[in-house]
């Protein structure tokens, strides 16, 4: 039996970015003469950070010119001047502002923060990718109306894009009060959607740009459905700018971030990267699983190296025999409620589908998740039967009832998409069974090594060895032998490590659950919970030592493991 592997269950969605109608920051109502002087502008002002403020708040500032992005968004209207600047509510990774002009008309513009990835790619990327699937796979999106990804060669003195204000409402304004009949109408147009996007395969795997921003391009040769080829001389396949190149520190370590021609080379890239930023990483980042320290798991670098180097040794014999689900295609894969605008009056008519930042061409497998606005992490739907009540319905309480109800509907949405997906588009549908595999779940895991998982990992290799012959990897490549071994002492020591980063999680989920409403989330909280929040974890800190800190030494050494600042 595969062993367990833990997962901590989606955390909650990002905070709400571009477009959002909640407004961080505004201009006064008479226009100053000069936009640069709202500091706000340019400095991080969604919530606070409970470690490392300062360097969190210096990723995330950005210096520049905001009269001059003024002219060039009234310019992109062909308006005669911009008189409003409204900051609206930012993300992780990028300003959003409102710019209306004097006729009335508005326009969105968007700013990149430092830790968004590498200059110059990340917006072009960005830009190429709006244009791809606005143009060729038909996705309503906003029209970029003018960019530039050289910070050095603009008088904005920093990458932007401006873009047509989307239309519409937001997903998460009337979401909650949309019927079963209506959500189910969305999630057909967000099938339909899809499959176009499933319809067109490229080939390489990494991100999508204009050939002209690439110094050495290949050509851009796409793949029907219907196996026809299509060459697309304008665009090309560059580095990937997905999130998992550049968060946790990574932005900062050299390694290869593609393109990739095979999905093999892709898929060993995911090693070598966690191997590449352990080894060259001054201090390992804290884990967001677990606490760590004296008394608990004891993480260091040559057991997550130990565990990177093993997943290079087995990956190529998890990879699905279907190449319709290692091929590359193009994703949104953060559907939430805030990414998503709609017909308020027919909400399920999508309107635009924003923040394509980070955007990457990866295996189908890799993309084949329900969407997250469904927002259902229970079991999965049995086959593709419409869920039933509990037999036991009528037994149960009015509470229980209540809550019985509420599962059965997100089971219900659950099992429409699942269903549209094997109706109208297969490829898809396997690509999400494939997940549900022990190879998927062994391919998976190991992307994050850098910040943990590297002894539960062990162990599910370990594991794997009983399995290992009905892998149809395995048996694809002819039943070779399996390629880890464990000395008894390494058995022993991964028994121990695995009790122990148990140990370490159940901290995690002790304090999360006695901050409830106050935990951190990524890190940050609201302006008005910081105080309470840092009293909080100090409390629990100092509570917490008093059971695991014996001497100084472990005193010393859970001061620097704790991951949430002094």
């Amino acid at each position: 039996m595969m062993c367990r592997l833990f997962t901590k269950s989606r955390i909650a969605k990002k905070l709400p970015g571009l477009f959002s109608t909640s407004r961080r920051a505004s201009s006064s109502t008479s226009p100053p003469t000069d936009w640069n002087s709202h500091s706000e502008f340019f400095d991080y002002t969604n919530a606070r950070f409970v470690c490392n403020e300062k360097y969190e708040m210096e990723m995330r500032h950005v210096s520049f010119d905001m009269n001059e992005l003024a002219k060039l968004a009234a310019k992109s209207v062909g308006a005669a001047k911009c008189v409003n600047v409204e900051k609206l509510s930012e993300g992780m990774f990028s300003k959003p502002f409102l710019f209306t002009m004097e006729d009335g008309s508005q326009v969105v513009g968007k700013v990149p923060n430092p830790n968004a990835g590498l200059p110059h790619f990340t917006t072009a990327s960005e830009v190429a990718t709006m244009d791809f699937v606005r143009n060729v796979l038909g996705t309503p999106v906003p029209k970029v109306l003018a960019w530039s990804s050289k910070a050095n060669e603009s008088p904005v003195g920093a990458e932007f894009i401006i873009m047509e204000m989307a239309p519409g409402v937001q997903l998460s304004t009337v979401w909650g009060e949309m019927g079963l009949e209506a959500r189910f109408k969305i999630i057909k147009t967000i099938g339909g959607i899809q499959n176009e996007w499933a319809s067109t395969s490229f080939p390489q795997y990494g991100s999508l740009y204009y050939a002209s921003d690439l110094d050495h391009p290949r050509p851009c040769i796409l793949t029907k459905r219907d196996g026809s080829q299509v060459e697309e001389p304008r665009f090309a396949v560059g580095p990937s700018m997905g999130r998992e190149q550049f968060d946790d520190g990574r932005i900062a370590v050299q390694f290869d971030r593609g393109p990739w021609d095979t999905v093999e080379q892709c898929k060993r890239a995911v090693g070598l990267r966690e191997i590449a930023c352990i080894k060259a990483m001054t201090t390992l980042p804290h884990s967001p699983l677990g606490l760590y320290g004296p008394g608990t798991y004891t993480r260091c670098r040559s057991k997550k190296l130990g565990a990177a180097q093993n997943y290079l040794q087995i990956f190529k014999y998890l990879l699905p025999t279907d190449p319709s689900l290692s091929a590359s295609f193009l994703w949104h894969d953060d559907l939430h409620v805030e990414n998503i605008f709609v017909n308020p009056e027919a909400p399920w008519e999508i309107s635009s589908i924003i923040d394509w930042q980070s955007t990457e061409l990866l295996p189908l497998m890799d993309h084949a998740r329900q969407p997250f606005f469904l927002d259902y992490d229970g079991p999965p739907p049995d086959g593709l039967e419409e869920p039933q009540m509990p037999a036991n319905f009528s037994e149960m309480s009015p509470d229980e009832q209540a809550a019985a109800k509420v599962l059965h509907s997100l089971r219900s949405l659950s099992a429409l998409y699942k269903l549209l997906m094997y109706r109208d588009t297969r490829n898809f549908y396997k690509a999400m069974e494939f997940r549900e595999t022990v190879s998927f779940k062994m391919l998976i895991y190991p992307r994050k090594l850098l910040t943990d998982g590297e002894a539960l990992y062990q162990k599910c290799i370990q594991a794997l060895e009983e399995e290992w012959t009905s892998l149809p990897g395995v048996q694809a490549a002819g039943n070779p032998p399996f390629p880890v071994r464990f000395s008894t002492d390494e058995v022993t020591t991964i028994e121990r490590d695995v009790d122990d980063t148990e140990r370490g999680m159940g901290l995690m989920q002790k304090l999360e659950l006695s901050l409830g409403d106050l935990r951190p989330e990524h890190g940050m909280v609201r302006h008005d919970q910081y105080d309470d929040v840092k009293c909080l974890l100090k409390e629990h800190k100092a509570a917490m030592m008093q059971h695991l800190a014996f001497s100084d030494e472990d005193r010393r050494a859970w001061d620097n493991s704790w991951p949430f600042g002094n």
